[in-house]
């Protein structure tokens, strides 16, 4: 098997979540690069900051905070680039659950319980999350607040309310008090979206994802953890079943008993079964701020999804200062595949940024009619590469045939609430030395042979993109 060579690049675009300087980004605890660990995460995003959380986290609550007992394991943490550049420091700042998009799929493919799982843990995040954040006194801007979609279509329109019956009746789901459908003129004014005749609301968030990484971490600096940005990991070499790897990076090798990889889009480089399982897939995000003197932009209370059908559609938040993060734009890119399938480049945004740039700069104006008369302009486009996975589940556990070199990727632009508690599933693997099957996430996300053997890659199919090609032959 070939191995893809998938690098995070030198220079990519700067997201709005990097627009404040701050050198922490760069860090490196000690100047050079430790000999040995005893677990080495790979990735300096969301899954790995959590995965070290939960380490340092879960050893304490073992063995007593301040108590003697177990040395918490030795952790070195490495990344490529600086801390949250890849896909977590370039999305949309939203901590929002998805009930309903996918659910008929995965009520087909995994029946009703495995399908209303993933809901539930979805669901558990937002709890966890903030618990986590008041604990540890995590400023990250978390707003609480609910997730609107409007469905501007008939298509649309019609799979939400299909996929919301077929919800209703699953006996396992919990999420349905938290739902509530608003139609015709009261989905139009509650939702300030005039075109729309179904909307969808239910509890969600909204941060700042940068600096919630970086709480994480500054957790585990303070239990001893030792980060290393600007250190591209090249090769990890198994050695004896019972020795560990040698891990070889561009500043030197590191030798360390188990190994995480929290890299995403970037995991077949390091781990090449999973070429064609998860695959990077790049994707366009903005902000917006209002140019005219008025004091006060009209403020959206709620988070929104703006959805045209089902791989066709934007999300956008409203940030407590007034701007506007929203992403989506694919009609502008997806006919020409080699600018955003298997495409690691977020050095450069898509060709026809100009356009994108126009689209959002109207963008408040025509879908919020409290904002009409209100002037905006795009200060911040970029980009940022997904780690799309064919079955559009996250990969979480122990890679087969690879005795303590762990995974937690592929979680299809949708990690937000999903990654946390999968954090906390791998820690309790690396500590209490136990399969994927005794920890609490979905089944449907647990690393398996069987599931890697069974995925088939339809990324193409379900991005709307076989569809868009066959309709320009026509």
């Amino acid at each position: 098997m070939t191995t893809p060579q998938y690098f995070p690049v030198d220079d990519p675009t700067v997201p709005y979540w990097h627009s404040e300087e701050d050198e922490f980004r760069n860090i490196r605890s000690t100047p050079d690069l430790p000999q040995e660990t005893d677990i080495l995460i790979i990735g300096g995003g969301y899954a790995g900051a959590a995965t070290a959380y939960w380490t340092y986290k879960l050893s304490e609550e073992e063995e007593g905070e301040g108590k003697e007992g177990k040395t918490p394991p030795k952790i070195v943490l490495v990344e490529s680039r600086y801390i949250a550049s890849g896909a977590t420091g370039r999305n949309g700042g939203h901590l929002k659950p998805d009930y309903y998009r996918e659910y008929l799929k995965f009520e087909k493919d995994l029946g009703m319980e495995q399908a209303a799982s993933i809901g539930n843990f979805e669901y558990d995040h937002i709890a966890a999350l903030k618990k986590a954040f008041e604990d540890e006194k995590i400023d990250c801007d978390l707003v609480l607040t609910r997730a609107c979609n409007v469905h501007l279509t008939e298509n649309a329109v019609n799979g939400c309310l299909k996929a919301i019956d077929a919800l209703k009746k699953n006996p396992y789901s919990k999420v349905l008090n938290d739902i509530q459908v608003q139609t015709g003129k009261n989905a139009q004014i509650t939702s300030i979206c005039e075109n729309s005749p179904v909307s969808l609301t239910f509890t969600a968030g909204h941060l700042w994802p940068y600096k919630m990484v970086k709480g994480f971490l500054k957790f585990g600096i303070k239990r001893g953890l030792n980060i290393q940005t600007y250190t591209t990991v090249i090769d990890i070499k198994k050695l004896n079943e019972d020795n560990g790897f040698i891990v070889k990076t561009n500043r030197g090798d590191i030798k360390c008993k188990k190994v995480v990889l929290a890299t995403n889009a970037y995991t077949a480089t390091l781990a090449p079964e999973f070429e064609d399982k998860i695959v990077p897939v790049k994707g366009t995000c903005s902000h917006i701020k209002v140019t005219n003197k008025h004091k006060f932009a009209p403020y959206l209370s709620n988070t929104y999804g703006i959805c045209r059908d089902f791989s066709n559609h934007e999300y956008l938040i409203n940030r407590p200062d007034g701007g506007i993060i929203v992403g989506g734009a694919k009609p502008f890119y997806l006919k020409d595949k080699d600018e955003w399938y298997k495409n690691v480049d977020d050095s450069k945004v898509f060709p026809k940024h100009n356009e994108i740039k126009d689209f959002y700069k109207s963008f408040m104006q025509e879908n919020f009619y409290t904002w009409k008369d209100y002037e905006t302009e795009v200060d911040y486009l970029w980009t940022g590469i997904l780690g799309y996975s064919v079955d559009a589940l996250p990969w979480i556990g122990e890679i087969p045939n690879c005795k303590n070199k762990y995974l937690l990727g592929g979680f299809h632009g949708h990690g937000m609430p999903r990654i946390f508690l999968s954090a906390k599933a791998i820690a309790e693997m690396m500590l209490k030395n136990i399969p994927v099957t005794e920890t609490n996430i979905p089944k449907p996300f647990m690393l398996t042979s069987d599931r890697l053997d069974k995925a088939k890659n339809t990324i193409l199919r379900d991005t709307g993109y076989l569809a868009l090609t066959r309709e320009q032959k026509l």
